[in-house]
């Protein structure tokens, strides 16, 4: 039997989800992957205290699988470019300096910035053929260029709320390095 949560967003917020995966875990019900793309899937087993962790590489090679492994941390579930391990509670957490967490976040920020801004612009150009084409009376092109503009939008969406969450997390690390200028 499974049982499905809604992801709350890993790039917004993912201390948030990283806590209900946990508490998910202490009640017995322990992450299995994804289902539809934002649906955390949950398999019954013991109640078992574990920590969860996201990490942001876009590129998760076996190399990086066994260095996990090695500290403690098992992959549960994978997307493109954030895998969310887990390990046994009070296991050393996977960055264990901010320089690590920043350059990761960082260089997935860039990556979706340049995607929303191509998105975006896509969108606004079909938006402006599809009204160019429907002045034009080509209600074949005008449809077309205006599910075309759907599409970037929907892209531009699914890659620009994660940026806000990289820009939130990448500041919210800066701010705790002038608090405490050793770190």
């Amino acid at each position: 039997m499974a049982k499905y949560r809604l992801c709350g967003g890993l790039a917004i917020m993912p201390e948030h989800d990283m806590a209900m995966l946990a508490d998910m875990s202490a009640r017995g019900w322990h992450l299995a992957g994804f289902s539809c793309g934002i649906l955390y899937r949950f398999e019954a087993g013991e109640p078992h205290a574990y920590d969860y962790a996201v990490d942001f590489q876009r590129d998760f090679p076996a190399e990086a699988r066994e260095l996990y492994r090695i500290a403690g941390w098992e992959c549960v579930a994978q997307g493109s470019a954030w895998q969310i391990v887990r390990a046994e509670a009070g296991t050393v957490p996977l960055y264990t300096d901010d320089d690590a967490e920043e350059a990761t976040i960082a260089a997935s920020r860039a990556g979706l910035g340049w995607a929303a801004l191509v998105c975006a612009l896509a969108a606004a150009l079909l938006f402006a053929l599809q009204a160019r084409l429907s002045a034009q009376g080509n209600e074949l092109g005008s449809w077309a260029s205006l599910a075309a503009c759907v599409v970037f939008a929907a892209g531009f969406v699914f890659s620009f709320f994660p940026f806000v969450g990289y820009t939130r997390t990448l500041r919210k690390i800066h701010a705790e390095q002038e608090e405490d200028p050793r770190r």
